[in-house]
């Protein structure tokens, strides 16, 4: 049955009309994801007892294989080449490994070892352990190894691809060893010169790559390669004037080679810089115009560009609960304009098509821009080209087209139904159409997509996709926070460790934040004790998460202070806790009213914060702590204070206002909090005040006086963001307690004037024609509903109400 079912899942709609994106949605849905989730997460089983069967089976012949081999040289490179076919990069560490033990290794094993690295997937984890053996101040491998510039060329080019990794320092570590073993000043390899500068490059070192040129200037040396390495070296460092000088210099001496230009616009490419890779593109089709460059670079530099603003977005906007898209989006719609000019005849020409990578990287560039912008880009326009255009075209989606779709549909924020979770249902659809096209669908990246797509939303809130810090979340009580969960993220788990594959770092911290939301806290519980079943160590970023968590509930809060800060201490040396662990931990102090307990991490923060100023120097560890004189240092410490009786908050301002340290949004929405639950009027228009001069000062933003007469207000001036607003709504609402009507009009009218989005919150509505009733001022509320209701953002039942209210009272 589950073949048939997968034919029509996946039959081609060659005549396709797509209607209305969020009805034709919901239509398609209710017909037929119930059914196919079912039987997808049921295959999903059958095939786990098959995979299971046929693993056993090849261990244990494997294991018969093994123990009837006598261990010689040549039957250890005959192990080797086995492990490069199979792709077991474990098994072929263990065997060089087992032969340095027996000292039979040679340098001939280790060159074999790394090429085999190198030609094989990327797996960060082997790779940095056999890069350790290179750069280990302890290295037990011969100077015979160590000193051969063959094998450290091929350990160079494997080091490359740690540089975007957070394996970073080890390519770091390789070149420094490097420089120590070889005599820069006699070294006379241009291979071994060129790679050292496109590691340089990577590292970001343009003064070691010019270095490196000067040291080879006047030695005999092939021109071209050589310059063309240093440019692409100067590429990576975004050293434009620099790569414009040398292909100056390659064109002059006829040595700039199409290939070369290719891979600078690789280069380009795969860092996003549309601007440099479409002008390098053009110059090759001038210089070369038999040989035309393809779209598919363009394309994917395009879609790098996307991803990575996707990246910066998820971490500004996504971990403090928002869309992904900004409200200033020019830079976005640029992209877009760029992405849609390239496109526009790209699936027209009948006697051409696409190609299979070009689909792909479209497909990739449409589900990123739907995590972005689910509107604009409705996950149907990629479900068009893979379901319609592709099948139409011959063209059989491979594993990379399912799984782009499947990631696609995991982070989509475009399925807000009530009772049903659409993105796991339509996550599972697409399994179930990867198990029918005979692909492995039984690994972690599947995994990673099935549990990322059960992260629980409400009502178009996505709280948890991008969850950090619980305190970047909006304020709301904490019986908000539970979610609902779906039951199904138990039954994929159990699949998971069915097909004997543990949890990696990804699937369980996904899991631990579905258990959490989904107020699943005895779960989490368990599996937090269970970690160390799965092979993970609880490190900080482990610990980091699991306070987080925890600050979503009291008695949570209050366990894991009590509890798990006793086992942080035990497990983590006190200087690896870093900044984001502290505020977790401060979180859980705000929510559980822990006064006693954050006076002591307060105390601890702030040593710690000396001690990396003190003994740290590298960039990567200062990046992850605030300094002491930024707003960002203060700012967990102000909201803590403020919250939690028994802190003085005031004690924070005023050091603060003695080091001259200018507000950001975090500490004027504290202060502004701070006042408000004071009850303080008077401080708040006074804050109110100071605020409106602030942008004045800092964005030349001249304010407006909301009366010509004495005294006189400073009111803001259009365009209003978020925090301005919230400013506004406060400054209406002390007006309202001082029972201040006509001044409270008075700010509505230069309120008015200003703009036609109006961001008042509901409540403060209701105070104003409260209080207008009250006063009886029918004029006033007539000109209120008239003028100010219409503007105001989301237009919901309450307004309606409101209004309703106003006509009963003119009437």
């Amino acid at each position: 049955m589950l073949p048939r079912l997968g034919k029509v899942l996946v039959k081609p709609t060659r005549n396709v009309n797509l209607k209305p994106i969020i009805q034709a949605s919901n239509i398609s849905l209710k017909r037929t994801t119930p059914l196919a989730s079912a039987l997808a997460i049921r295959a999903f089983s059958i095939q786990t007892a098959k995979r299971l069967q046929t693993v056993e089976t090849k261990s244990s012949d494997h294991a018969i294989h093994s123990s009837n081999k006598s261990t010689t040289p040549q039957l250890i490179f005959d192990t080797l080449e086995e492990c490069k076919i199979t792709g077991n990069l474990k098994g072929a560490i263990k065997a060089v490994q087992s032969a340095q033990e027996k000292g039979l290794d040679t340098p001939e094993l280790y060159l074999a070892l790394v090429d085999i690295l190198r030609e094989s997937p990327f797996n960060v984890n082997e790779c940095a352990t056999v890069a350790h053996w290179f750069y280990s101040t302890d290295s037990t491998l011969s100077l015979d190894v160590l000193e051969d510039i063959n094998i450290w060329k091929s350990v160079l080019k494997l080091g490359f691809r740690f540089g975007s990794t957070y394996r970073s320092e080890d390519l770091r570590a390789l070149v420094d060893r490097f420089t120590e073993i070889f005599d820069l000043t006699t070294m006379n390899d241009q291979t071994a010169w060129e790679l050292l500068m496109r590691a340089y490059g990577i590292m970001n070192k343009k003064d070691a790559i010019s270095a490196c040129i000067k040291k080879n200037e006047g030695i005999e040396t092939d021109q071209a390669f050589f310059y063309s390495s240093a440019l692409l070296s100067y590429a990576a460092t975004n050293s434009h004037d620099k790569v414009e000088n040398l292909l100056d210099m390659l064109q002059k001496q006829d040595n700039l080679s199409r290939h070369t230009l290719l891979k600078l616009i690789r280069c380009y490419g795969f860092k996003g810089d549309i601007e440099n890779a479409s002008k390098y593109t053009e110059m090759c089709n001038t210089l070369y115009p038999d040989q035309i460059c393809d779209k598919t670079m363009l394309l994917i530099t395009h879609k790098i560009a996307l991803q990575k603003m996707s990246e910066r977005l998820a971490e500004v906007r996504g971990a403090r609960g928002l869309t992904l898209k900004p409200t200033n989006s020019t830079q976005l719609d640029q992209l877009h304009a760029s992405w849609d000019n390239l496109t526009k005849d790209m699936f027209i020409n009948k006697e051409k098509p696409v190609d299979i990578t070009d689909c792909n990287v479209v497909l990739e560039y449409l589900t990123i821009a739907n995590r972005i912008d689910p509107i604009q880009f409705p996950m149907e326009k990629a479900e068009e080209i893979f379901e319609s255009y592709m099948p139409a075209n011959y063209i059989t989606p491979n594993d990379a087209s399912h799984r782009i779709m499947l990631v696609g549909y995991a982070t989509s924020q475009q399925y807000n139904d009530h009772h049903r979770n659409i993105r796991l249902d339509k996550a599972l659809e697409m399994v179930s159409k990867m198990q029918v096209a005979g692909l492995n669908t039984l690994n972690h990246p599947t995994f990673h997509s099935l549990f990322r797509a059960c992260l629980p939303h409400r009502d178009g809130h996505y709280y948890f996709d991008n969850f950090r810090l619980n305190s970047l979340l909006p304020t709301r009580p904490y019986t908000h926070n539970r979610f609902k969960l779906d039951p199904r993220l138990f039954e994929i788990e159990k699949i998971m460790l069915e097909a004997k594959l543990p949890h990696d770092r990804f699937t369980f911290t996904t899991l631990m934040t579905c258990l959490a939301s989904g107020g699943q806290n005895k779960a989490l519980r368990t599996r937090w004790r269970s970690l160390k079943v799965h092979g993970l160590r609880r490190d900080v970023g482990m610990y980091r998460l699991t306070f987080a968590l925890a600050s979503l509930n009291p008695t949570q809060s209050k366990r894991a202070i009590v509890v798990v800060r006793n086992e942080m201490n035990r497990e983590i040396p006190k200087n690896r806790i870093d900044w984001d662990t502290y505020t977790a931990m401060l979180d859980c102090c705000t929510t559980a009213q822990m006064p006693f307990e954050a006076k002591d991490i307060i105390k601890d923060m702030r040593h710690s914060t000396e001690l990396i100023y003190r003994n740290k120097t590298h960039a990567d560890d200062l990046a992850k702590w605030p300094y002491t004189d930024e707003p960002d240092f203060y700012l967990p410490m102000l909201r803590t204070a403020i919250t939690v009786p028994g802190l003085d908050a005031n004690q924070i301002l005023n050091e603060m206002d003695k080091k001259n340290i200018k507000y950001n949004q975090g500490i004027w929405e504290a202060v502004l909090s701070k006042l408000a639950i004071e009850g303080d009027e008077q401080g708040i228009r006074g804050l109110f005040n100071k605020y409106t001069m602030s942008r004045f000062e800092n964005e030349g933003k001249i304010p407006v006086p909301i009366r010509e007469s004495t005294p006189v207000v400073p009111f803001p001036t259009a365009p209003y963001n978020q925090l301005d607003m919230k400013f506004i709504d406060v400054y209406i609402c002390s007006l309202l307690d001082s029972q201040d009507l006509s001044l409270v009009f008075d700010v509505l009218r230069t309120l008015n004037n200003q703009t036609d989005e109006i961001g008042i919150s509901r409540q403060t509505l209701q105070g104003v024609v409260r209080l207008a009733k009250q006063e009886k001022s029918t004029d006033e509320l007539k000109w209120l509903k008239e003028e100010i209701l219409p503007k105001v953002t989301h237009q919901n039942k309450t307004l309606r109400d409101l209004k309703k209210k106003i006509d009963n009272v003119i009437n």
